[in-house]
């Protein structure tokens, strides 16, 4: 991060910070879609806030940890294989119709659409068909090993 993008972050920190008593700037920034907004809202309890927005894989790792996947890592490579971090993502052919972030099948598995675009309820489902993350045959990017790509790097 450059020091000037240093100075903008904190002029917007400061502002966010004003907003959160005006109530008015907070919502102009979420429809501008500034980043200061993504940055500050981009955690497990600000869901709702960022529907069709990409997750950071340490938020998808929250939301694991939170869900209680064994192995929050996999789930969470498991998930930006699945969906690229997209809490609203859609998958739609004759044989499935798969949305949220681990693409659960509605078609397959009793879960509403709206529901699946809910991030905790979506990784709950998830922790539910793969028999408590001990199985992970039901996902294409578990089998295929395109999650392996995502399990690489930093997820503390």
């Amino acid at each position: 991060m450059t020091k000037e993008d240093e100075h903008v972050l904190m002029v917007l920190i400061g502002l966010y910070a004003i907003s959160k008593y005006s109530w008015e700037l907070a919502p102009a920034l979420q429809r501008g879609g500034a980043r200061i907004y993504d940055v500050l809202h981009n955690d497990a309890g600000h869901m709702q806030d960022l529907p069709g927005k990409t997750l950071t894989r340490q938020t998808l790792l929250q939301i694991a940890l939170k869900a209680g996947f064994p192995d929050p890592k996999l789930a969470a490579a498991i998930a930006l294989a699945e969906s690229g971090g997209v809490t609203g993502a859609i998958m739609r052919n004759a044989r499935e119709y798969s949305v949220g972030l681990w693409q659960i099948n509605t078609l397959v598995h009793p879960y509403s659409v709206d529901d699946m675009k809910d991030p905790l309820k979506n990784a709950q489902a998830a922790l539910a068909i793969s028999q408590r993350g001990t199985n992970w045959q039901p996902w294409a990017a578990y089998t295929s090993g395109r999650y392996r790509q995502f399990k690489t790097g930093v997820l503390a």
